[in-house]
């Protein structure tokens, strides 16, 4: 669903009043006209407190931001990226089953809403939510704070978010409360990965310790486990412990890219190891699949 419809329905709001929004040419007001928010390229910016924007892209020195909005990189850097990147992280099966519940699985109707979203799209039938106007980000708007009207949304989609929030649960009532009854929300988060600001990480997260958290909400789990497995977690540990702690410069970066592309040979052990209960002892991520009860 676009953003447009999302207006003309009521569904995408004010993130302070939770009044319907009205298209007045390059901006969205309230009904009663008290509010009005910009439309940038056709991307609304709805925040409830703009001090925070300004604060999040200092943060962590503006990691996130300088790397999202940094310019496209050199031939040779994008050649031992790709060297460096699997062509999968070879995530299990039942994750892929919970994330086309959210996705593929759903009426070309549904709202879809990919909170974190951005500057990738996962699925095209995503509308990416995020806190500053990357590429490929649909809406503009804070997790605590959603510019979704109660019950207006069909799916909600986040992963490799909840670690950067410093208050998850916060995030989590949020998302309960703009779900429909019935719902399916994919939550996918980390357990065994090093630390990433972006821009910043507060906390990984257990199988039992996601799904607590997640049912502290309201939600209710229809399915849990292994997201990405062991073997890549070992991997990438092993590579950010070189790049990290082995001497820097040419050095470090080439013991970095030399585990990376040794985890491409070995990373296909988990498709068999994934489908263990043992695996969730050591995985990279988890997930869960819950929904709102109705």
């Amino acid at each position: 669903m676009n953003v447009a419809d999302q207006v003309r329905q009521g569904r995408l709001v004010c993130p302070i009043s939770r009044q319907a929004l009205i298209e007045q040419g390059d901006e969205l007001v309230t009904r009663d006209g008290a509010r009005r928010y910009p439309v940038i390229s056709g991307v609304p910016i709805l925040h409830a407190d703009p001090e925070r924007i300004v604060a999040y892209r200092a943060q962590g020195e503006g990691q996130m931001h300088a790397e999202y909005l940094a310019p496209s990189k050199s031939w040779l850097r994008r050649t031992l990226i790709s060297l460096a990147t699997p062509r999968s992280d070879m995530r299990s099966e039942a994750s892929h089953r919970a994330f086309a519940a959210v996705t593929t699985d759903l009426p070309a109707s549904a709202l879809r809403l990919s909170i974190g979203g951005g500057p990738g799209r996962p699925h095209p039938s995503l509308t990416n939510l995020n806190i500053d106007l990357f590429s490929n980000v649909d809406v503009v708007g804070d997790a605590y704070a959603l510019p979704y009207a109660d019950a207006s949304v069909d799916a909600i989609h986040c992963e490799a978010v909840l670690e950067h929030l410093e208050q998850p649960g916060k995030a989590l009532q949020e998302m309960y409360r703009v779900a429909r009854p019935g719902a399916p929300v994919y939550l996918a988060t980390p357990f065994l990965q090093a630390y990433h600001a972006y821009p910043d990480h507060y906390q990984n997260y257990t199988l039992s310790g996601h799904n607590h958290l997640i049912e502290r909400t309201g939600f209710s789990i229809v399915s849990s486990g292994v997201c990405v497995g062991p073997t890549y977690a070992l991997m990438d540990l092993l590579s950010n412990y070189l790049r990290v702690c082995f001497p820097g410069g040419r050095i470090g970066r080439a013991c970095w890219l030399a585990a990376r592309i040794f985890a491409r040979i070995v990373l296909p052990l988990d498709r068999i190891l994934n489908s263990r209960s043992e695996a969730a002892v050591l995985a990279s991520s988890v997930f869960a699949l819950a929904v709102r009860p109705d």
